[in-house]
């Protein structure tokens, strides 16, 4: 299965009648190996920087924020070094690292956090049981 087929597919599949509003999958390096069409921000390898660190020193983006796309995302709970969550007004954002890429889900209502949360690390956990 392609990289683009598990974003179409898993990432911005149908669930309880919502879909995320963009998604993607991103090495660990910054360089991207699947995204939504056309719905992705175009983000900035200091923000991919940001997130990394924060994976490698959890609490690091809790006083500034996370931001991609020039977008701020309050950072909420998550699991440390493995998920980041954040939010913004009604929507937010869900990144689960594995071994060798992000998962990175972004939603906004009527879509809930839970839902965003369940998409993206169903696939992660996926992936990482995969060697990916």
């Amino acid at each position: 299965m392609s990289w683009q087929a598990y974003v179409d597919d898993h990432l911005m599949c149908e669930i309880e009648g919502q879909r995320l509003t963009a998604a993607a999958i991103i090495g660990l390096d910054g360089s991207i190996w699947a995204q939504s069409e056309g719905t992705f921000p175009q983000f900035k390898p200091e923000e991919i920087a940001a997130i990394m660190k924060d994976f490698e020193e959890p609490g690091t983006l809790a006083p500034t924020g996370l931001f991609l796309g020039g977008t701020k995302y309050m950072v909420i709970q998550g699991e440390h070094g493995v998920v980041i969550r954040g939010k913004k007004g009604t929507g937010g954002i869900t990144i689960k690292k594995t071994g060798m890429s992000l998962i990175i889900g972004i939603y906004d209502e009527p879509m809930t956090p839970g839902q965003c949360n369940m998409v993206v690390e169903r696939l992660g956990d996926y992936l990482v049981e995969q060697g990916f």
